[in-house]
């Protein structure tokens, strides 16, 4: 399969409001307070509808982003069979990266609590792996980039 921008671009997109969805319809089903696109959003406007839809949209062009790397890889290893099959093994190892990058959000984002939120407008910090949101944080984070790259890679194979 030869690189394809367009479709890099499309599958991009489709794999990140798909790991959105899942990421809102988990975090409600485990009891996780983890909200990507609140946790983006307040890293330039304070905590609202504003930080929320500056935030998924930021979510959204990270996904597109990503996959541009993940389409780069496929043609740079030759990859050209099962690509949604690659792209959810792609997803583990990019939420292994994003796993350490959670970790290190408090020192990037200016109201990310560190200790319990004692501030409305504070969001509360991840941890590495997620681990501050419980062992389901883990889980989660593995669960949404697998979905992701699913996604996305069958969306650029099709």
């Amino acid at each position: 399969m030869e690189f394809d921008f367009a479709r890099a671009v499309a599958g991009g997109l489709a794999g990140a409001i798909a790991m959105t969805a899942a990421m809102s319809m988990g975090a409600r089903m485990m009891g996780l307070k983890m909200d990507m696109p609140m946790t983006l959003g307040t890293m330039v406007l304070p905590k609202g509808a504003g930080a929320w839809a500056l935030g998924l949209m930021m979510h959204l062009m990270m996904g597109v982003v990503f996959f541009i790397v993940y389409a780069a890889l496929f043609q740079a290893f030759g990859i050209r069979t099962a690509v949604a099959g690659w792209s959810a093994l792609f997803g583990v190892v990019h939420a292994l990266m994003a796993g350490v990058a959670f970790g290190m959000m408090p020192v990037v984002h200016p109201r990310m609590a560190t200790a319990p939120a004692s501030d409305s407008d504070q969001v509360p910090a991840p941890g590495y792996w997620g681990l501050k949101l419980g062992w389901m944080g883990p889980m989660a984070i593995i669960g949404v980039h697998v979905v992701y790259g699913a996604v996305a890679g069958g969306v650029y194979a099709a």
